[in-house]
């Protein structure tokens, strides 16, 4: 449910009346999980189950003659530690007992996800800042569990989109135009610049370029290029998405300790969805080729997955079945490391619901080895198994 704060705020510009509202939404997601990571369990209250939760401001404000001006700013929080939401620490701790840390405490700093401002009219709209890819769409549309437990989505230990480490959701610095619909498809193009220009190569940073290092006045001196292309088709009870993201790291500075090494990675990836509605039935599917280009290695991989979505009277029922097969490392090459899940909604209004989900990893391809410092076995299997409570508001 969405809540109006601002319904007319009176702006006089050439004699003409604007009208703007503000309208503030979320979601709170919080319930008990079990997670067994190749051998090591752990049982506990935790967050995003289900749904990711966060508290989003939007903005559209009527300039007259069909043209608005729009913006969002989004804030993803941690429903269960109250430190997460500071940004306090640097890392994750690994002392959770010591005041100034917590589990994930930089995870939830304010207006974290997307923010941007843009305009819209007949040309469709067009949106500057943090913006979210087309991809995120079409990877949403391939199974019913969105970015959540059960979606095998790009979190520790995820398979989907190509490998742990493979793209981001959004990028900074970014312009992306939608374009108006007709006869039901809309397409995307999205740019965000490469930087490979350093403010100051001998300062020491944090490794990594998402940490922004070298940044001055709002810009990052050194950065990722984001590009894609996106086509969407929506009419009646077909609906479909083809995304083709490219990102590139190639001259791109990281600073560490003081020294700066060149990037050399570029990443192509490929996605597409379809989703179809028979009355309480609802079948997806989707495909993502991932092609990572590091000097000379180029490495391959490819995800299939299908899901189907039941709902009778107050309960939806949930399956997905996915794989991704190695194409390019030798010891693994054709080997698959397969995805399972189940889950089920009760729904108690429009937009709130107990949930329990069930992930099952079954990892022969070795796609989660670097995914975490919890890999202490041999072993190539991780579940994850929630039971909560998502409330929109």
């Amino acid at each position: 449910m969405k809540k109006t704060l601002v319904a007319i705020a009176a702006l006089t510009a050439f004699g003409a009346q604007a009208q703007s509202a503000v309208t503030i939404d979320g979601i709170f997601d919080v319930g008990i999980q079990s997670n067994n990571y190749k051998g090591t369990r752990i049982t506990g209250v935790n967050g995003n189950g289900a749904s990711t939760s966060q508290l989003n401001f939007r903005v559209s404000q009527d300039l007259g003659g069909g043209l608005k001006a729009i913006a969002r700013l989004e804030s993803d929080f941690n429903s269960v530690a109250f430190k997460a939401n500071t940004g306090v620490a640097s890392a994750i701790a690994t002392q959770a007992s010591t005041t100034t840390n917590s589990i994930q405490s930089v995870a939830g700093t304010f207006g974290n996800g997307e923010v941007w401002a843009g305009l819209e009219g007949g040309f469709g709209n067009i949106k500057l800042g943090s913006v979210n890819m087309n991809t995120l769409t079409t990877t949403g549309m391939m199974q019913p569990f969105g970015t959540a437990i059960g979606s095998g989505y790009n979190t520790t230990g995820g398979i989907l989109r190509g490998d742990t480490t493979a793209t981001t959701v959004r990028d900074e610095n970014a312009i992306m135009w939608t374009s108006p619909t007709a006869n039901g498809f809309t397409g995307t193009i999205y740019y965000s610049a490469k930087q490979t220009n350093p403010f100051n190569s001998s300062a020491a940073g944090t490794t990594g370029f998402y940490s922004l290092q070298n940044a001055y006045n709002g810009f990052a001196y050194d950065k990722q290029g984001s590009q894609e292309l996106g086509l969407n088709y929506a009419n009646g009870p077909l609906q479909a998405s083809l995304s083709r993201q490219t990102q590139s790291l190639v001259g791109v500075g990281n600073v560490t300790s003081g020294a700066v090494a060149t990037g050399s990675t570029a990443t192509t990836l490929t996605s597409l969805a379809a989703a179809y509605t028979m009355g309480d039935w609802k079948a997806t599917a989707g495909q993502q080729i991932n092609k990572t280009t590091q000097g000379a290695r180029a490495t391959d991989t490819s995800y299939l997955v299908a899901g189907l979505t039941y709902t009778s009277g107050p309960i939806t029922y949930m399956v997905s079945n996915g794989s991704i097969t190695e194409n390019y490392v030798a010891a693994y090459l054709g080997k698959k490391s397969k995805l399972f899940s189940l889950g089920a909604n009760y729904n108690l209004s429009k937009t709130t619901y107990l949930y329990v989900r069930n992930e099952n990893i079954n990892d022969d391809a070795n796609k989660l080895a670097a995914a975490s410092t919890l890999d202490i076995t041999t072993s190539g299997k991780r579940t994850r198994t929630a039971v909560g409570l998502s409330m929109g508001f």
